[in-house]
């Protein structure tokens, strides 16, 4: 798909009907030029080292389509110091993550303010049903031995996502993760990001 005919997919379509094209669609996405064995093996190293569902792997943004859906980016070309953007969708995961990072800082003061912003922000994520586990900076020297589960998860996490980064046939800057709790909340936010995207195209 080029850019100029997802504009055109946007006068066509609702965003609840581009969910389909963004974000549901399971085909080998722009950066493994259509090779769905590579696909594959992408979204099998991920299975392998997260515990993850195949099903419940996706390449969005500019990975997918050759260009970004970043609102105010006006559908700029993928390159090769773009990132590729992975959902994740798991509830384990997530709920795994999440109550890790509870029994190691839990949210009342004095540990919110001896960790920093980042505690807030993760909050915040954690409201839509998402989480960015390489935004954690958790300090064994703050939380003691608390930290290690979720340190574990990281590194789990940045080891997987590293070792997956090299069978994309395009090349690219970085992989980054986002895991989602369920499809439901990964749908809200791309809902959002696409009312967002329409806006910005239509200033």
């Amino acid at each position: 798909m080029t850019p100029a005919e997802f504009r055109d997919l946007l006068q066509r379509q609702s965003d609840t009907q581009l969910l389909g094209t963004c974000l549901r669609d399971d085909r080998a996405p722009y950066v493994f030029r259509s090779r769905e064995s590579a696909w594959g093996a992408f979204r099998g190293r991920l299975v392998s080292g997260l515990g993850a569902s195949r099903d419940d792997i996706r390449v969005v943004g500019s990975g997918r389509f050759g260009f970004s859906l970043k609102p105010g980016g006006n559908l700029k070309r993928f390159a090769d110091t773009s990132d590729i953007d992975v959902v994740v969708v798991s509830a384990s995961l997530f709920d795994e993550l999440w109550m890790a990072l509870l029994e190691a800082a839990y949210p009342r003061p004095p540990i919110t303010e001896r960790l920093g912003g980042w505690l807030g922000r993760r909050r915040s994520e954690v409201y839509t049903g998402w989480l960015t586990p390489l935004a954690i900076r958790l300090d064994r020297r703050i939380v003691g031995s608390k930290a290690t589960p979720v340190l574990d998860f990281n590194f789990r996490w940045f080891k997987t996502l590293k070792e997956a980064s090299e069978l994309p046939l395009r090349r690219h800057e970085d992989i980054s993760g986002r895991l989602y709790r369920t499809w439901n909340h990964a749908e809200l936010y791309h809902l959002s990001s696409l009312a967002a995207l329409r806006s910005s195209l239509a200033e």
